[in-house]
């Protein structure tokens, strides 16, 4: 996304409201007029994780799923500018389409995948998640230091090159090669006065 890389970890906290499964519209908010997508791997906890080690943080992790941050771009250059939280572009409701769960026994090393978008059949977003610029233990240790992990936490982990708009009725489909795919249509919030 042209940004520099970071030297740590960049957090922030969405709400369970933001999570919607398959079957369930991804709802661009009212004040949104370009939204994004990012495919990410989700790291799901499966114990609490209170400053652990990298060493330690494979140990806290029950499996993964398929995770999209949408974000609302528009929004959020407003929020960098005037230096609030990114609340309004990461959180709003449906912001975080989740796949099935899928357990860490069935995939053996999570830093060797392959996700991948599509946006109307049009491939937008593929990496392998060897990639990623923090490796998941180090995302753990990073943010168990700050905020305590709790059982069911979802930590998504970063996204491949390619992010870019969607609009009302397109159809998005991501999957990880040979585990999972997803598909989202994108519907439009209408504001109510």
């Amino acid at each position: 996304m042209k940004n520099a890389l970071p030297s740590e970890p960049l957090f922030f906290l969405k709400p369970s409201s933001a999570y919607v499964r398959e079957g369930n519209p991804i709802i661009k908010p009212y004040y949104c007029n370009n939204l994004h997508h990012e495919v990410e791997l989700g790291v799901v906890i499966g114990k609490r994780a209170h400053a652990v080690s990298q060493k330690a943080a494979m140990d806290c992790v029950a499996g993964y799923a398929l995770c999209l941050d949408m974000t609302a771009r528009d929004t959020q250059a407003e929020c960098k500018k005037k230096g609030l939280p990114w609340t309004l572009a990461k959180g709003f409701n449906t912001s975080c389409p989740v796949s099935d769960f899928v357990p860490k026994e069935k995939i053996p090393d999570p830093h060797k995948l392959q996700i991948w978008l599509k946006v109307n059949g049009e491939l937008r977003q593929e990496g392998e998640t060897s990639s990623m610029i923090f490796s998941i233990p180090y995302i753990i240790s990073y943010i168990s230091e700050i905020i305590t992990l709790e059982e069911g936490d979802l930590i998504l982990t970063g996204s491949p090159k390619g992010v870019s708009a969607v609009q009302e009725h397109d159809e998005i489909q991501a999957g990880i090669n040979g585990v999972l795919s997803m598909q989202f249509k994108v519907a439009q919030q209408s504001r109510r006065s």
